[in-house]
């Protein structure tokens, strides 16, 4: 009993100052059990004792003298082979709707490319335009006569321009 009391002490003794430290043999089992080659174990595991299960429950069956069930390997194969031909084309039908849809996309996309560019030019051009009618204005509005006094006759056409081109007096 002495001895009972020595090791508890004593492992109560390393665990209070923390030089002893138990391991946590779950958590590391259960850190393995997400690994990718955990799982791939654990499938291969699961798929021999099935076929372990069956063979040895065929081969109880043939003990006890009742017939084995036959096997349909070669209808079941064709018509798995049939299945993945049709899922091949299917699957090749996909690819070329979704190349279409690409095409399309792609084809969309350069029209919008193209319409944004044209915009642009146009915007440019007005803006060009406007400046250059801005200038031409600037030149006529800002005429002297010899003395230095400014012009009349162009602020007046000016203004006379300006009322021609407003909606508000042309009916």
């Amino acid at each position: 009993m002495d001895d009972t009391n020595f090791t508890d002490s004593k492992r109560n003794s390393n665990m209070k100052f923390g030089t002893a430290k138990k391991f946590n043999h779950k958590k590391f089992n259960n850190s393995k059990k997400f690994t990718k080659e955990y799982k791939i174990r654990e499938i291969q595991k699961n798929l021999h004792r099935r076929a372990k299960q069956k063979k040895d429950y065929l081969k109880a069956l043939q003990e006890e003298g009742y017939s084995l069930p036959e096997k349909q390997y070669s209808e079941e194969r064709k018509s798995a082979k049939a299945l993945r031909k049709e899922r091949a084309l299917e699957g090749k039908k996909r690819i070329d709707e979704k190349k279409e849809i690409k095409r399309e996309r792609k084809k969309e996309k350069k029209q919008r490319e193209e319409e944004h560019r044209r915009y642009e030019l146009e915007r440019i051009q007005t803006i060009e335009r406007k400046e250059r009618e801005r200038e031409i204005r600037k030149k006529r509005m800002t005429q002297k006569t010899k003395r230095g006094q400014p012009k009349m006759g162009p602020k007046i056409d000016d203004l006379l321009d300006k009322i021609k081109n407003d909606d508000m007096y042309t009916m």
